[in-house]
């Protein structure tokens, strides 16, 4: 019993106090783990058994939040920090700390698709409720949302007001076209441009000569435009100075910018200009660009003189087009209004589905095709000379072409066929009777 090496059996009085003392040292190890909370016991046991080893690791487990670390509450949907979060940031949070998204539990056991949580109460989707895009309580203050459940339909008005407006300097030009002509184009002077361009439409408009040009264009933070479709030689005149004449190599872009300024600006702002020849005398109006003279060009264009706009941030350049005016104004005369229409019907999906797919045939009418349609039109509208029959079908007269010409000389033809049957009548007998 006590390691003994002999095997003499032992007396009765050895066997009782060896069980007391087993008793009294199962008791203090029972008690031991009654008093630790949370231990697991782990027998580990080498290979060659020769020895058992007890081994004694502590796991503590807590169920505290993942986001506000609380014990109050249990899961993320309980969560009232949680809750009050914006939509990105909840969604960083679970993806953080690797949660479920239906659940909001840890998906160590179990994914997304295998989840057996409900889906979300608004959408329907694989995703909780807190983490739903269209929820009521995420859209801004400012804005109104109106929300038609029978047709699926969300419609989001935003109005943001504009405090203020930047204006670059346009200019007016004379612009030469093939035939030598003049054409008034209004253009951008860009100095941070490597470059002057030109838009399509104007390209078009001038029937300039095109060259040949493999230029790759890059814009804001190296955004990769496209490359152009070309380049052409403009000889550009001011309105005010005939002999001011600069010529210009510009490429050609479908479109350089959108309308400039991006909303009309109070015009009181110009009243300590009014003295100037102003470049563009609707600078203070949203207009498109025709083109856009970068750095290689600014040098011949302006000049020296400088003029401030007191109580604005606006200043006027002198150049040979002209004064133009840059710099931001104090106030603009309108707010930005955003107006974004949601339709998620089915079945409208599916209309403008096969509409996508489908090819448009359009109906090229003949001369003599339109004249029946103006006919038919100018009948029915005027003259009222028509009818109609017992399924409802139109009655109206038939249009008759004014010149016979197609018909050809017939006359001749009807002679000769009479003449051949006077023939036959006087060759064949029978028939004569």
């Amino acid at each position: 019993m006590d390691n003994r090496t002999n095997k003499k059996v032992p007396s009765f009085g050895e066997f009782k106090t060896f069980l007391g003392n087993r008793a009294s040292a199962l008791s203090s190890l029972a008690l031991r783990q009654k008093e630790k909370a949370g231990v697991n016991t782990e027998i580990g046991v080498n290979r060659n058994k020769k020895t058992n080893k007890s081994v004694y690791s502590s796991r503590i487990i807590s169920n505290l939040c993942v986001f506000c670390k609380s014990n109050s509450h249990f899961g993320l949907f309980e969560c009232s920090s949680f809750s009050e979060l914006p939509l990105k940031e909840k969604w960083d949070v679970v993806i953080k700390n690797k949660l479920c998204a239906n659940c909001l539990k840890t998906n160590k056991t179990h994914t997304v698709a295998k989840c057996r949580a409900g889906n979300c109460k608004i959408c329907s989707q694989s995703h909780n409720t807190l983490l739903c895009s269209k929820q009521l309580n995420e859209i801004n203050p400012e804005t109104q949302a109106e929300y038609e459940n029978t047709s699926n339909i969300i419609s989001i008005n935003t109005i943001v007001p504009a405090t203020q407006c930047v204006l670059l300097p346009t200019a007016i030009v004379h612009v030469q076209d093939i035939n030598g002509s003049l054409q008034k184009c209004r253009l951008l002077i860009d100095s941070a441009s490597q470059g002057s361009f030109i838009r399509q439409s104007c390209v078009n408009l001038l029937k300039l000569k095109r060259n040949h040009s493999n230029v790759l264009v890059d814009g804001l933070s190296s955004k990769n435009v496209g490359r152009v479709a070309g380049s052409v030689q403009l000889k550009i005149t001011s309105l005010y100075y005939n002999n001011a004449t600069i010529t210009a190599d510009a490429l050609i872009l479908p479109k350089i910018t959108c309308d400039l300024p991006q909303f009309q600006v109070d015009a009181p702002v110009l009243k300590a200009l009014k003295h100037l020849h102003l470049a563009d005398v609707n600078c203070l109006q949203p207009g498109p660009i025709d083109i856009l003279l970068g750095a290689d060009v600014v040098g011949e264009i302006m000049l020296n003189g400088r003029v401030t706009v007191p109580g604005h941030s606006l200043t006027a350049l002198e150049s040979i087009f002209g004064w133009v005016i840059l710099g931001k104004t104090r106030n603009a005369s309108q707010s930005i209004i955003s107006n974004h229409v949601s339709y998620n019907a089915v079945e409208y999906q599916l209309d403008k589905f096969w509409e996508l797919e489908s090819i448009t045939e359009t109906k090229t009418y003949t001369e003599e095709e339109t004249a029946c349609e103006n006919y038919f039109k100018h009948t029915h509208t005027h003259t009222q000379t028509f009818s109609r029959d017992s399924p409802g079908r139109f009655i109206v007269k038939f249009p008759f072409r004014e010149s016979g010409e197609e018909l050809g000389s017939s006359r001749d033809i009807a002679v000769h066929r009479l003449q051949q049957v006077e023939h036959r009548f006087t060759t064949e007998i029978n028939l004569s009777n």
